[in-house]
């Protein structure tokens, strides 16, 4: 049994009760809260990174301080945290990055 309670996490949920009182026009994200790490709240998008953005602005998160995470060619995420209500806000936008033909593909096509 673990040794945190609900209370525990109550940076992270307080946070996300404030972020949906202060902001409900924002495009909703998955949201996650963790024993692993009780003050953070985690906050994903899927759908295109548009959502990340107006989240990220809304935030005030420089973009100097997002991170751009890539796995192999195709696929990577953009990566954020800023501190909100006293947690730590993670803002993580999926993305597809669009291939580019290397030289000479097409003539082999």
């Amino acid at each position: 049994m673990s040794d945190l309670r609900l209370q525990d996490l109550s940076a992270a949920l307080t946070a996300l009760q404030l972020l949906t009182l202060n902001h409900p026009e924002l495009p909703a994200p998955s949201a996650d809260v963790s024993t692993v790490f009780p003050d953070r709240l985690r906050l994903a998008f899927h759908e295109g990174l548009a959502d990340f953005e107006a989240w990220r602005e809304a935030l005030g998160l420089a973009s100097e301080a997002v991170e751009l995470r890539l796995w192999g060619r195709a696929s990577g995420s953009l990566r954020g945290s800023v501190t909100y209500a006293g947690a730590t806000v993670e803002l993580i936008g999926f993305l597809q990055v669009a291939t580019l033909e290397e030289p000479g593909e097409e003539a082999a096509g």
